[in-house]
């Protein structure tokens, strides 16, 4: 096998390494730099919650765009270089409506990069016959060596910063993304497949229950850096250690996450992490010392690793061929724009007016009654996609 060869077969691992280390010089700090600049919780999620709005009407677009035409790859490349392009209009520091028109234009680019991302790396590891946990396992390890080390360098030189390392390493995941396969065509999709997507029962229903667990852990996404900087200290520095932990606890669950899914089923592996999720969220709600909320932290493999790599296999398994980049923008869109719209500014609304604990106990709850549902569900075999789509 030659150089370019292995380069070819392994483009999706090396792809979701420098995205997540790309992602984790600036996602984990965002909020706190916002709150730093002087907003209000709520202004924050307002923030947080126009990417989301905007993206409900742009990302499905993007999708059937890419199935219609197979354009994944030039759509990931344009969007990867706009995307922290636009980022640096936050940091002007000019005010809330500045940053509101960051969001909404950012919203346009970075929303298809999750999906599309996934659409991608789900056909080209089957046609080399890998798994999509063994690819994106390398995203949480770029993501967990890169955000403690550059936290700790936000103290020192300044948070600031982050804009331009962002831009740095997205520049490095434009030149990997020429590598990944393409996409397949479908010459007569239309926009009434989607429709016809969300009118499959089975594929609602799993939507259905996404959402009510992803409003738990997206409120969590949001606030915890403005939580972690509500308790003092060296909050850069803490935000990175406690954020590199969760992600080491994703590696083992993101790796084995396919057979996991096969010994206990879909229904069971997604119930699992939204109940890890459930956990958390009230272990932080009591405001717990610095020592068990880093423990906490390592229910980040299957709250979301597991949770997270399932739902792709699921939304993947529940969507016929030439749906599966419609099939997958519409469950990034629920689990992280919806949610994410929803949370942030519930969250922000009862931080403001009852404190980060209620918040927290809510999503919780939010999080269990998600995992309930899966387990309620009727189909109850090994494979919850297998079966659907049969």
């Amino acid at each position: 096998m030659t150089a370019l060869e292995r380069m070819t077969r392994y483009a999706p691992h090396v792809y979701f390494f420098f995205f997540f280390a790309a992602a984790a010089s600036y996602s984990p700090f965002l909020a706190y730099w916002l709150k730093e600049t002087g907003l209000t919780s709520q202004q924050v999620g307002a923030i947080y919650a126009i990417g989301p709005l905007v993206a409900l009407f742009v990302q499905p677009m993007w999708g059937f765009l890419c199935d219609k035409y197979g354009i994944e790859k030039a759509v990931l490349m344009i969007c990867g270089l706009a995307t922290p392009a636009i980022a640096f209009g936050y940091s002007s520091g000019a005010g809330f409506a500045v940053y509101a028109a960051t969001a909404v234009c950012l919203a346009v680019f970075s929303s298809p990069m999750v999906p599309l991302s996934d659409a991608v790396a789900v056909a080209h590891v089957q046609k080399h016959r890998q798994t999509y946990g063994g690819a994106r396992v390398w995203g949480s390890i770029g993501f967990a060596l890169v955000v403690s080390p550059i936290g700790m360098l936000y103290e020192r030189i300044g948070i600031s910063r982050m804009f331009l390392f962002y831009m740095g390493l997205m520049i490095v995941v434009f030149f990997i993304t020429a590598v990944l396969e393409k996409g397949t065509v479908r010459k007569n999709a239309s926009w009434r497949d989607i429709g016809k997507l969300l009118g499959r029962k089975p594929f609602a229903l799993f939507l259905l229950l996404i959402l009510c667990v992803a409003c738990g852990t997206q409120s969590f996404s949001v606030f915890f850096s403005v939580y972690v900087g509500s308790t003092g200290g060296n909050v850069t520095e803490k935000i990175g250690w406690l954020t590199a932990v969760s992600a080491l606890s994703e590696l083992p669950f993101f790796l084995f996450a396919s057979r996991f899914a096969d010994k206990f089923g879909y229904r069971t592996v997604l119930a699992a992490g939204a109940f890890a999720g459930s956990i958390r969220l009230l272990v932080v709600s009591f405001d717990p010392p610095t020592g068990v909320l880093l423990a906490s932290q390592l229910l980040q493999g299957v709250a979301y690793g597991l949770f997270y790599a399932a739902g792709v296999q699921v939304a993947n398994a529940l969507c016929p061929e030439g749906w599966k980049s419609t099939g997958q923008s519409l469950f990034s869109m629920v689990y992280v724009n919806v949610a994410i719209l929803i949370a942030s500014n519930a969250g922000g609304w009862l931080i403001d007016y009852a404190g980060f604990g209620t918040m927290f106990r809510v999503a919780s709850l939010l999080c269990a009654i998600g995992g309930v549902g899966f387990l309620a569900m009727r189909k109850g075999g090994k494979s919850l996609g297998a079966e659907e789509a049969a």
